[in-house]
């Protein structure tokens, strides 16, 4: 699936001008098509909901008129987007531009692209995401649960017949504001020009992120290895003003990929819920332990069960417990730290984790649970749902 937003960012899109119905840009193209003919009949019925309609409005080069006729069934039909190459027309009527803003359809004026290569540029990305959907599954099995080598072969395998057996994985997940981003594709992966001899790159689009393997004959270092990811993902305009990175220690790819893919992917969780640009598996410290319990019905209903009882308190009473405990997790019980984050005086906040921790009854290891609790709940939110 792509939409109309996404087809923009195609080199054959790019003299594209947005002339109405900036509404519909959200609008899914499940096929593009084109109207050019000269009829009396006209017949639409070969049009489908779906269709970005491509046309040089030959048919109507001698009676405007006919071109609100064919855009009112045209509509009816639910065509994603309509886009006029200038051709007998240069500009759209007001009224068009009326029809168009109402039925929440994008029309755009072209001058010089061909209308070949427009339609061959959609088809081959819409062949690339119906690939991603089957490379998405095969992940999604990679990491259901713990697999032996030769499952993990079998899988490394289907992914990428060409990776090698030393690999690492870089998983970036676009910030908030930036969900529009234009995502790289798979095959841009093999020709962004770096220094890149010996080395192989597999490029996969993943719960709304980008998953980067870099894989190669020879054993990889970590800090190299992270280097080379980053520097790749910069060059495919994944930077660190519009994503956050999380890095995987290098593995042998052909038994411990899930690892390799796993480690990324906390790691991009992590780094957002940390505010980190990048972040690595090694950086991680303790927060590595809290992979399994993101993933245990028991840890989490326990973590959930003790921050309904700090909201439910602020609920009743309209205090901010809850908040004053994440700040205070977040700046790893500074006190004072704390209280410059909220804007509240120190005694202020010691009152409220006071409180915080009479409600959970006033535990030994206070400390350690609100850790855990506030990182699995914060964790558990972060990223979109990365997690398998």
């Amino acid at each position: 699936m792509i939409r109309v937003r996404e087809a923009l960012h195609l080199t054959s899109f790019q003299e594209f001008e947005l002339q109405a119905g900036e509404g519909g840009l959200e609008n899914e193209i499940t096929n593009v098509t084109m109207l050019d003919y000269e009829t009396d009949a006209r017949d639409y019925s070969a049009f489908q909901r779906g269709d970005f309609i491509l046309s040089s409005l030959y048919f109507a080069k001698n009676d405007e008129s006919l071109i609100l006729d064919a855009f009112r069934a045209l509509a009816v039909k639910g065509i994603s987007g309509f886009a006029i190459k200038t051709v007998y027309y240069f500009t759209i009527s007001e009224q068009l531009r009326r029809l168009a803003e109402a039925a929440s359809i994008p029309i755009f004026t072209f001058h010089t692209t061909s209308m070949e290569d427009i339609i061959i540029a959609v088809s081959d990305l819409m062949k690339e995401r119906d690939q991603q959907v089957i490379y998405s599954r095969l992940l999604d099995e990679l990491l259901s649960s713990p697999r032996d080598g030769s499952a993990v072969a079998l899988l490394s395998h289907q992914l990428d017949e060409r990776l090698r057996p030393r690999c690492a994985a870089a998983y970036a997940l676009l910030r908030p504001g930036f969900e529009n981003h234009p995502l790289p594709s798979r095959e841009s992966a093999r020709f962004v020009p770096l220094d890149e001899r010996g080395l192989h790159y597999s490029l996969f689009l993943y719960r709304g992120g980008v998953l980067l393997l870099l894989s190669c004959q020879s054993p990889l270092e970590e800090a190299s290895a992270g280097l080379a990811l980053r520097a790749k993902l910069q060059a495919l305009r994944m930077t660190s003003q519009v994503c956050r990175v999380g890095l995987s220690l290098p593995c042998d790819a052909r038994q411990d990929l899930d690892l390799c893919v796993e480690q990324s992917l906390f790691a991009a969780k992590t780094a957002a819920l940390w505010d980190k640009d990048t972040l690595g598996w090694s950086q991680l410290g303790s927060m590595q332990y809290l992979l399994p319990l993101l993933r245990s019905r028991t840890a989490m209903a326990a973590a959930r069960r003790q921050t309904e009882t700090l909201q439910s308190y602020d609920r009743r009473n309209s205090t901010a417990l809850w908040d004053t405990l994440t700040a205070y997790v977040r700046n790893e019980g500074d006190f004072a730290r704390t209280a410059q984050a909220l804007y509240q005086h120190p005694n202020t906040v010691r009152y409220r984790i006071r409180k915080a921790r009479q409600l959970w009854g006033d535990p030994r290891d206070f400390e350690l649970q609100a850790r855990l609790c506030v990182s699995l709940c914060l964790l558990e939110e972060a990223g979109g749902g990365t997690m398998p």
